[in-house]
Protein backbone atom coordinates (compact mmCIF):
# COMPACT_ATOMS: atom_id res chain seq x y z
CA UNK A 1 0.00 0.00 0.00
CA UNK A 2 1.22 3.06 -1.39
CA UNK A 3 1.79 5.63 1.64
CA UNK A 4 0.05 8.83 1.83
CA UNK A 5 2.57 11.13 1.33
CA UNK A 6 4.22 9.30 -1.80
CA UNK A 7 0.75 9.27 -3.40
CA UNK A 8 0.95 13.56 -2.61
CA UNK A 9 4.08 14.17 -3.73
CA UNK A 10 3.57 12.03 -7.14
CA UNK A 11 0.21 14.19 -7.42
CA UNK A 12 2.43 17.28 -6.89
CA UNK A 13 5.37 15.41 -9.69
CA UNK A 14 2.89 14.25 -12.43
CA UNK A 15 0.88 17.75 -11.88
CA UNK A 16 4.04 19.80 -12.88
CA UNK A 17 5.14 17.38 -15.18
CA UNK A 18 2.10 17.49 -17.43
CA UNK A 19 2.11 21.51 -17.23
CA UNK A 20 6.10 21.23 -18.04
CA UNK A 21 4.62 19.32 -21.46
CA UNK A 22 1.88 21.65 -22.45
CA UNK A 23 -1.02 18.36 -21.60
CA UNK A 24 -2.29 20.92 -19.09
CA UNK A 25 -2.50 24.83 -18.71
CA UNK A 26 -2.92 27.80 -16.23
CA UNK A 27 -7.19 27.10 -16.99
CA UNK A 28 -7.23 23.74 -15.50
CA UNK A 29 -6.89 20.23 -15.62
CA UNK A 30 -7.24 17.68 -12.51
CA UNK A 31 -5.60 14.53 -11.07
CA UNK A 32 -6.64 12.19 -8.25
CA UNK A 33 -5.38 8.75 -7.41
CA UNK A 34 -7.17 6.09 -5.26
CA UNK A 35 -5.79 4.43 -2.71
CA UNK A 36 -8.20 1.45 -0.94
CA UNK A 37 -11.48 3.84 -0.03
CA UNK A 38 -9.84 7.28 0.09
CA UNK A 39 -9.55 9.39 -2.77
CA UNK A 40 -6.80 12.13 -3.08
CA UNK A 41 -7.21 15.04 -5.72
CA UNK A 42 -5.05 18.16 -7.02
CA UNK A 43 -6.72 21.03 -5.33
CA UNK A 44 -8.54 23.63 -7.77
CA UNK A 45 -6.97 26.59 -9.72
CA UNK A 46 -3.71 24.73 -9.26
CA UNK A 47 -2.71 25.34 -12.62
CA UNK A 48 -4.40 29.45 -12.30
CA UNK A 49 -3.06 30.32 -8.94
CA UNK A 50 0.17 28.42 -8.78
CA UNK A 51 1.14 27.08 -12.61
CA UNK A 52 1.25 23.78 -11.00
CA UNK A 53 4.13 24.14 -8.07
CA UNK A 54 1.72 22.55 -6.01
CA UNK A 55 2.70 21.73 -2.28
CA UNK A 56 1.78 18.12 -0.92
CA UNK A 57 -0.22 19.39 2.04
CA UNK A 58 -2.53 21.15 -0.57
CA UNK A 59 -3.94 17.45 -1.91
CA UNK A 60 -6.87 17.30 -0.59
CA UNK A 61 -8.07 13.46 0.84
CA UNK A 62 -11.75 12.50 0.95
CA UNK A 63 -13.76 9.16 1.12
CA UNK A 64 -15.60 7.39 -1.90
CA UNK A 65 -18.53 9.58 -1.60
CA UNK A 66 -16.10 12.84 -1.53
CA UNK A 67 -17.09 13.01 2.28
CA UNK A 68 -14.08 15.19 2.99
CA UNK A 69 -10.69 13.41 5.06
CA UNK A 70 -7.96 15.86 4.88
CA UNK A 71 -7.78 19.30 3.48
CA UNK A 72 -9.61 22.06 2.46
CA UNK A 73 -13.01 20.63 1.15
CA UNK A 74 -13.64 24.28 -0.47
CA UNK A 75 -10.84 23.83 -2.41
CA UNK A 76 -11.69 20.32 -4.30
CA UNK A 77 -11.08 20.38 -7.81
CA UNK A 78 -14.78 21.37 -9.73
CA UNK A 79 -14.09 18.51 -11.99
CA UNK A 80 -14.25 15.98 -9.07
CA UNK A 81 -17.45 14.60 -9.99
CA UNK A 82 -16.11 12.78 -13.49
CA UNK A 83 -13.28 11.18 -10.76
CA UNK A 84 -15.76 9.58 -8.38
CA UNK A 85 -18.42 8.44 -10.76
CA UNK A 86 -15.23 6.74 -12.96
CA UNK A 87 -13.89 5.24 -9.92
CA UNK A 88 -17.09 3.28 -8.77
CA UNK A 89 -17.75 2.29 -12.32
CA UNK A 90 -14.63 0.75 -12.46
CA UNK A 91 -12.66 -0.41 -9.25
CA UNK A 92 -9.76 -1.68 -11.15
CA UNK A 93 -8.79 2.39 -12.18
CA UNK A 94 -6.58 3.72 -9.40
CA UNK A 95 -5.57 7.02 -10.90
CA UNK A 96 -7.10 9.60 -13.58
CA UNK A 97 -5.58 12.26 -15.50
CA UNK A 98 -8.04 15.69 -16.53
CA UNK A 99 -5.82 17.23 -18.93
CA UNK A 100 -5.95 19.91 -22.03
CA UNK A 101 -3.55 18.45 -24.98
CA UNK A 102 -3.77 20.39 -27.67
CA UNK A 103 -3.53 18.36 -30.58
CA UNK A 104 -6.19 15.86 -28.67
CA UNK A 105 -8.00 19.04 -28.02
CA UNK A 106 -7.95 19.89 -32.32
CA UNK A 107 -9.60 16.63 -33.17
CA UNK A 108 -12.04 17.13 -30.53
CA UNK A 109 -13.28 20.34 -31.55
CA UNK A 110 -14.32 19.00 -34.95
CA UNK A 111 -16.15 16.39 -33.02
CA UNK A 112 -13.46 13.98 -34.92
CA UNK A 113 -12.46 10.18 -33.55
CA UNK A 114 -8.93 10.03 -33.20
CA UNK A 115 -7.47 6.62 -35.07
CA UNK A 116 -4.34 5.46 -33.35
CA UNK A 117 -1.59 5.60 -35.81
CA UNK A 118 1.75 5.72 -33.58
CA UNK A 119 3.20 2.43 -32.25
CA UNK A 120 3.06 3.62 -28.88
CA UNK A 121 -0.77 4.35 -29.16
CA UNK A 122 -1.49 0.88 -30.36
CA UNK A 123 0.73 -0.83 -27.59
CA UNK A 124 0.21 1.24 -24.64
CA UNK A 125 -3.68 1.94 -25.30
CA UNK A 126 -4.78 -0.92 -27.84
CA UNK A 127 -6.03 -0.43 -31.88
CA UNK A 128 -9.03 1.68 -30.72
CA UNK A 129 -10.41 4.65 -32.34
CA UNK A 130 -10.11 7.47 -29.27
CA UNK A 131 -13.75 8.77 -29.22
CA UNK A 132 -15.87 12.06 -28.44
CA UNK A 133 -18.58 12.08 -25.74
CA UNK A 134 -20.74 14.74 -26.56
CA UNK A 135 -20.34 18.33 -25.91
CA UNK A 136 -21.18 18.50 -21.73
CA UNK A 137 -21.32 21.27 -18.82
CA UNK A 138 -18.02 21.03 -17.38
CA UNK A 139 -17.76 19.37 -14.04
CA UNK A 140 -21.18 18.68 -14.49
CA UNK A 141 -22.78 14.82 -13.66
CA UNK A 142 -23.85 15.03 -17.03
CA UNK A 143 -20.06 15.33 -18.16
CA UNK A 144 -19.53 12.55 -15.72
CA UNK A 145 -22.01 9.91 -17.04
CA UNK A 146 -20.91 10.56 -20.56
CA UNK A 147 -17.37 9.85 -19.44
CA UNK A 148 -18.58 6.46 -17.64
CA UNK A 149 -20.09 5.88 -21.15
CA UNK A 150 -17.44 5.77 -23.55
CA UNK A 151 -15.42 4.23 -21.14
CA UNK A 152 -18.03 1.22 -20.91
CA UNK A 153 -18.03 1.18 -24.80
CA UNK A 154 -14.47 1.17 -25.15
CA UNK A 155 -14.39 -2.02 -23.04
CA UNK A 156 -17.22 -3.62 -24.08
CA UNK A 157 -15.63 -3.48 -27.51
CA UNK A 158 -11.94 -4.91 -26.21
CA UNK A 159 -11.77 -5.69 -22.43
CA UNK A 160 -8.31 -4.79 -22.80
CA UNK A 161 -8.26 -1.17 -23.99
CA UNK A 162 -6.78 1.86 -22.34
CA UNK A 163 -9.14 4.21 -21.12
CA UNK A 164 -9.81 7.58 -22.23
CA UNK A 165 -11.70 9.85 -24.57
CA UNK A 166 -11.99 13.49 -25.53
CA UNK A 167 -14.24 15.81 -24.83
CA UNK A 168 -15.25 18.41 -27.20
CA UNK A 169 -13.51 22.17 -26.87
CA UNK A 170 -12.31 20.70 -23.33
CA UNK A 171 -10.08 18.41 -22.70
CA UNK A 172 -9.85 15.05 -22.06
CA UNK A 173 -10.01 11.87 -19.15
CA UNK A 174 -7.64 9.02 -18.78
CA UNK A 175 -7.95 6.70 -16.15
CA UNK A 176 -5.61 3.74 -15.42
CA UNK A 177 -4.29 0.93 -13.01
CA UNK A 178 -1.95 3.88 -11.46
CA UNK A 179 -0.86 7.39 -11.92
CA UNK A 180 2.06 6.57 -14.86
CA UNK A 181 -0.24 5.17 -16.64
CA UNK A 182 -2.88 7.78 -17.07
CA UNK A 183 -0.22 9.95 -17.98
CA UNK A 184 1.33 7.88 -20.63
CA UNK A 185 -2.06 7.78 -22.40
CA UNK A 186 -2.09 11.55 -22.55
CA UNK A 187 1.08 11.64 -24.06
CA UNK A 188 1.04 8.93 -26.26
CA UNK A 189 -2.52 10.02 -27.38
CA UNK A 190 -0.98 13.34 -27.79
CA UNK A 191 2.10 12.54 -29.74
CA UNK A 192 -0.14 10.05 -32.02
CA UNK A 193 -2.48 13.41 -32.90
CA UNK A 194 0.82 14.85 -33.56
CA UNK A 195 1.90 12.44 -36.63
CA UNK A 196 -1.20 13.03 -37.30
CA UNK A 197 -1.68 16.19 -38.13
CA UNK A 198 1.77 16.66 -39.38
CA UNK A 199 1.32 14.43 -42.14
CA UNK A 200 -1.81 15.82 -43.37
CA UNK A 201 0.48 19.10 -43.40
CA UNK A 202 3.06 17.47 -45.07
CA UNK A 203 1.58 15.27 -47.03
CA UNK A 204 -2.12 16.10 -48.02
CA UNK A 205 -3.56 14.11 -50.49
CA UNK A 206 -0.11 13.14 -52.24
CA UNK A 207 -0.48 9.93 -54.00
CA UNK A 208 2.54 9.21 -53.62
CA UNK A 209 2.23 9.02 -49.39
CA UNK A 210 1.54 5.52 -47.87
CA UNK A 211 -0.11 6.55 -44.94
CA UNK A 212 -1.74 2.87 -44.18
CA UNK A 213 -0.78 0.77 -41.20
CA UNK A 214 1.71 -2.49 -42.78
CA UNK A 215 1.43 -4.16 -39.77
CA UNK A 216 -1.40 -4.65 -37.40
CA UNK A 217 0.55 -5.44 -33.90
CA UNK A 218 -1.37 -8.05 -32.16
CA UNK A 219 -1.69 -8.42 -28.66
CA UNK A 220 0.42 -11.85 -28.40
CA UNK A 221 3.22 -9.36 -29.76
CA UNK A 222 2.73 -6.88 -27.72
CA UNK A 223 3.13 -8.88 -24.57
CA UNK A 224 6.30 -10.45 -26.27
CA UNK A 225 8.08 -7.08 -25.90
CA UNK A 226 8.71 -7.62 -22.31
CA UNK A 227 10.36 -11.05 -22.80
CA UNK A 228 13.80 -11.97 -23.01
CA UNK A 229 15.33 -12.86 -26.24
CA UNK A 230 18.59 -14.53 -27.22
CA UNK A 231 20.44 -12.14 -29.52
CA UNK A 232 22.96 -15.18 -30.53
CA UNK A 233 22.20 -18.99 -31.92
CA UNK A 234 22.68 -22.22 -29.50
CA UNK A 235 26.68 -22.75 -30.01
CA UNK A 236 28.15 -19.42 -30.82
CA UNK A 237 31.81 -19.54 -29.86
CA UNK A 238 32.89 -15.65 -29.43
CA UNK A 239 35.45 -14.22 -26.54
CA UNK A 240 34.46 -13.00 -23.28
CA UNK A 241 34.77 -9.51 -21.79
CA UNK A 242 37.99 -11.22 -20.40
CA UNK A 243 39.06 -12.69 -23.27
CA UNK A 244 38.45 -16.05 -22.63
CA UNK A 245 37.13 -18.41 -25.15
CA UNK A 246 32.86 -19.30 -24.60
CA UNK A 247 29.97 -21.14 -26.19
CA UNK A 248 26.82 -19.80 -26.06
CA UNK A 249 24.38 -21.86 -24.33
CA UNK A 250 21.31 -19.78 -24.84
CA UNK A 251 19.18 -18.03 -21.98
CA UNK A 252 22.43 -16.01 -21.00
CA UNK A 253 24.34 -18.87 -20.23
CA UNK A 254 27.92 -19.68 -21.79
CA UNK A 255 30.36 -22.54 -21.49
CA UNK A 256 34.05 -22.01 -21.71
CA UNK A 257 36.11 -23.65 -24.12
CA UNK A 258 38.60 -25.78 -22.93
CA UNK A 259 41.77 -25.99 -24.69
CA UNK A 260 42.98 -28.95 -26.35
CA UNK A 261 45.54 -30.60 -24.82
CA UNK A 262 47.97 -32.51 -26.80
CA UNK A 263 51.28 -34.52 -25.40
CA UNK A 264 53.29 -32.41 -27.52
CA UNK A 265 51.63 -29.31 -26.10
CA UNK A 266 52.81 -30.29 -22.61
CA UNK A 267 56.12 -30.98 -23.64
CA UNK A 268 56.74 -27.79 -25.04
CA UNK A 269 55.20 -26.12 -22.03
CA UNK A 270 57.37 -28.29 -19.98
CA UNK A 271 60.41 -27.34 -22.23
CA UNK A 272 59.67 -23.39 -21.65
CA UNK A 273 59.23 -23.76 -17.95
CA UNK A 274 62.44 -25.20 -17.08
CA UNK A 275 63.98 -22.99 -19.60
CA UNK A 276 62.85 -20.00 -17.26
CA UNK A 277 63.52 -21.81 -14.15
CA UNK A 278 66.96 -22.34 -15.16
CA UNK A 279 67.70 -18.92 -16.43
CA UNK A 280 66.39 -17.46 -13.28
Amino acid sequence: MVNTKNIRKSICEIGKLLYDRGYIDASGGNISVRDGDKVYLSPRQSGEHHQWNIEEDSIIVTDMCKVPIIGDFNKITRESVSHYYIYNAFPEVKAIVHAHPPYMMAFGSAHMDIPAVSEGTRCVIGTLPITNIEESVPGSAQQAERVVENFKQRRKIDPECGLICNIPFHGVFSAASDLNYAFLYVEVSEINCKILINRQIMFGNDPRADLSIHHQITREEINSISQDKDVCEVGYRYKDPYGNEAIYLGEGQKKPVVPNVTPDLVSKITEEVLKKLKNS
